[in-house]
């Protein structure tokens, strides 16, 4: 049988193969689905040393996700030409969140349009302005 460089995949075949390790499908055509609402470890120092890790080989709730959500993680980094470190969000306010949180800090100000996603403005005007960040609204016309 061919490997890849042999052999290699059209668009179509990227997108229905990608994301897939052998560890994680074990044979199976697609990573099953890992449902997990609290991992179990043997020891804090096993708890600590799993949050400290950043790759796609011990889990670690919804930081770390399961092997579903790490061969969704994948698949797009491998689709999206350039794109390394995927990170999955549970909701829309959950990812503006983090993009929000990663460079705002205490003292300053967000400018968000009056039509922003209504989420994003509660978080303005309630989590962000109780970290000392203060949020103006606009018109955007």
């Amino acid at each position: 049988m061919n490997d890849d460089r042999d052999c290699p995949k059209g668009d179509a075949t990227r997108v229905v193969a990608a994301g897939r390790r052998k560890e994680w499908t074990q044979g199976i055509v697609n990573t099953p689905v890992w449902r997990a609402s609290t991992i179990l470890y043997d020891s804090v120092a096993d708890l600590r040393a799993a949050g400290t890790s950043n790759t796609h080989h011990r889990l670690f709730y919804g930081r770390k996700g399961t092997p579903t959500q790490w061969s969704l993680a994948d698949a797009l980094n491998e689709l999206e030409p350039g794109a390394e470190g995927t990170f999955l969000y549970p909701s829309g306010v959950a990812a503006i969140a983090a993009a929000l949180l990663s460079v705002l800090s205490p003292g300053d100000e967000l400018l968000l349009p009056d039509s922003a996603y209504d989420p994003t403005r509660s978080m303005g005007t309630g989590l962000l302005k109780r970290m000392g960040i203060s949020t103006r609204f606009y018109d955007p016309l």
